[in-house]
């Protein structure tokens, strides 16, 4: 079974399964937005059980689709898909169909008809970006991007998952230029797929495939609390090995890496946010801001008030 599959079963049975099912946004945007090249038109995402209507309501009219009728799109999509599975048809009508798998991402290219759905059998975790710029315009037009190829299966998804996970936390608490500012993870996104995203899966030994398992699960849903030993549990593997195999392939202990993971996300959020840092604090969970700021502090040489007006000299 697939890494992203296994953290998926995972929230199935665990507190963790408690958050939103699904949560997305539309943005207006201004000339500020279209000058800065790339930018962010909606973005969110949808877990769909097995055998839910598909695709969800909710959406604007422009966005709606029926299977039958499928759509096009005046913009860039990219689409990325980590539990179930499903198929994706574009190009001429009812045409070209390729199989969507669980940790494999997808683009809709603008004029280009499409349509899309998970499996009834599985349903699919589903994040998306929808871009447009005179960035992506070039992007296209030099065919890094081509409707031929609207697939892809990284080697490793845990680059893409972090980057959707980091623009979900910016639609949800940005308040200016949120636009601009999925846009460029979007950048970030597009050129993981353009450099890394095809090539073909390297050969794992069990410790390697159990370790990036782990980094996957340990690095969403930061505010709630982690049972480490039911992680161990669904990898199929004993608590104490789980803790040395992490230590000996990444150099960190499973608590180190997901406090790396929660300060990372924290000085996103200050940067990027008017959330005061009691807020931010909660939403990397911290239930003690006291110590949420010692701790930043002792990590990154500056408080956490600090990092915010971009006093940054002293982090290393």
């Amino acid at each position: 079974m697939d890494s992203l599959s296994v953290y998926l079963g995972f929230l199935s049975d665990h507190p963790l399964s408690d958050a939103p099912k699904s949560f997305h946004r539309y943005l207006l945007v201004d000339s500020k937005d279209r000058d800065w090249g790339i930018y962010a038109t909606s973005a969110g995402y949808v877990a769909v059980a097995p055998g839910a209507p598909y695709p969800p309501e909710g959406h604007p009219k422009h966005y709606q689709f029926r299977w039958d009728d499928g759509r096009k799109l005046d913009e860039l999509q990219i689409h990325f898909i980590t539990r179930g599975g499903g198929v994706l048809e574009s190009g001429k009508e009812g045409g070209r169909r390729q199989k969507i798998t669980a940790g494999s991402a997808f683009l809709l290219f603008p004029g280009e008809w499409h349509r899309y759905a998970p499996q009834k059998q599985t349903g699919w975790f589903e994040y998306w970006i929808g871009l447009k710029g005179e960035y992506v315009e070039r992007l296209l037009q030099k065919h890094f991007f081509t409707p031929g190829h609207p697939v892809f299966a990284p080697s490793d998804s845990s680059a893409l998952l972090r980057l959707f996970t980091e623009a979900v936390g910016c639609l949800r608490h940005h308040s200016t230029g949120t636009s601009r500012v999925l846009g460029s993870l979007a950048g970030q996104i597009l050129a993981e797929l353009s450099t890394g995203a095809v090539a073909a899966a390297p050969t794992e030994t069990r410790t390697e495939h159990l370790v990036h398992e782990a980094k996957l699960m340990l690095g969403q849903h930061l505010e709630l609390e982690l049972d480490l030993e039911l992680l161990s549990k669904k990898l199929g593997a004993g608590y104490h090995w789980l803790r040395r195999a992490f230590k000996s392939e990444t150099g960190q202990s499973l608590h180190q890496y997901r406090l790396q993971v929660r300060l990372s996300r924290a000085k996103l959020l200050l940067k990027n946010s008017d959330l005061p840092v009691e807020q931010v604090a909660l939403q990397t969970g911290f239930q003690d801001p006291y110590y949420f700021s010692q701790i930043f502090k002792q990590k990154t040489g500056v408080t956490p008030t600090s990092w915010r007006k971009g006093d940054t000299a002293l982090i290393t």
